[in-house]
């Protein structure tokens, strides 16, 4: 008895289990029907759980259009309850705009809720391959606590061309633009109202990454863009787009760090010296410029390398 109540008082003050984290997801409503999940301008953290990336969701009459995944199981768990809770329809797709872990890790999630996924085709060998090193990657930056159950999932569906989606009143064109920011982008266009996600082909005050990108590709994709007749832009990384100087901003940033490691490789620079530049006044006050920047230089040196050849130094 002596001993049960002495166990009795230690539990009534042993400190209370810690509470399994959340990201607190709050959609905003950008345009009628069409909501953004915001991710942080960070580097991935045990604060942030990796939610790094915006993703969304487009409602119409019948159902829903979710546009990525986010970055885990548990973030893909939360946004289906949001989206349950904001739009009380079923989703009935799910678009993943790229196999990084950022927007495609909550993939399962979807599959197992009934879900059906659609990714590019060039994309999905990509995440098939890296997705194992990747996760281990993530988790030793975010926690183990943020990447509890995640694991890496195929899409239930690969295009290679252009698709039109009825959500009942509302039709979403997902449209395909291959290599540029990664091996397989995709882009969603809600035609009601001229909201366009625009994946990590656009990232808006923020550094871009360069794992897989072509710069060349990706600037002509980024011109496109720019054209084409959107009201509202969503990008992949930072807040909202309303016009094309932040499209320009970007295109010049590729164009810059591409320039600048070609004429340092073809002078025969080392790769420290490559680093120690003076960023253009025009990129002043981007997120994450200079960690992003030395990573540039070492994935497009890589490649000049194997390659024995870099672009023509303007």
């Amino acid at each position: 008895m002596i001993r049960r109540a002495a166990l009795a008082a230690a539990l009534a003050f042993a400190p209370p289990a810690p509470a399994e984290p959340g990201y607190e997801l709050r959609p905003e409503e950008v345009a009628p029907g069409v909501h953004v999940l915001w991710g942080a301008q960070e580097e991935v953290s045990p604060e942030n759980g990796g939610n790094i990336a915006n993703a969304g969701f487009i409602v119409g009459d019948d159902g829903v259009l979710a546009v990525d995944t986010g970055p885990t199981r548990r973030y893909a768990g939360e946004m289906l309850a949001v989206i349950a809770d904001t739009a009380a329809r079923p989703v009935v797709l799910a678009a993943v705009t790229h196999h990084h872990f950022d927007h495609a890790f909550g993939l399962s999630a979807f599959r197992d809720a009934g879900v059906p996924v659609v990714m590019h085709r060039g994309a999905a060998p990509w995440l098939a391959r890296e997705g194992a090193a990747v996760l281990d990657n993530i988790a030793a930056l975010a926690g183990p606590d943020w990447m509890a159950g995640t694991d890496i999932a195929a899409a239930d569906r690969l295009v290679d061309s252009d698709l039109e989606i009825d959500l009942g009143g509302r039709i979403v064109d997902i449209l395909v633009r291959g290599r540029g920011h990664s091996a397989g982008d995709l882009m969603v266009l809600d035609r009601q109202t001229g909201t366009l996600f625009a994946g990590d082909l656009v990232f808006n005050g923020r550094v871009p990454s360069l794992p897989h990108g072509d710069v060349a590709v990706w600037r002509a994709q980024l011109a496109d863009i720019a054209a084409g007749g959107w009201t509202r832009l969503v990008p992949g990384h930072g807040p909202l787009v309303t016009d094309r100087a932040p499209l320009d901003r970007l295109s010049a940033w590729l164009g810059f760090v591409r320039d600048h490691v070609a004429c340092a490789w073809r002078r025969g620079d080392s790769r420290a010296e490559a680093l120690v530049v003076e960023f253009p006044e025009i990129h002043a006050g981007l997120a994450l410029a200079r960690r992003e920047f030395q990573r540039s230089v070492f994935q497009l040196w890589r490649r000049y390398d194997a390659a024995d050849a870099a672009p023509p130094c303007p």
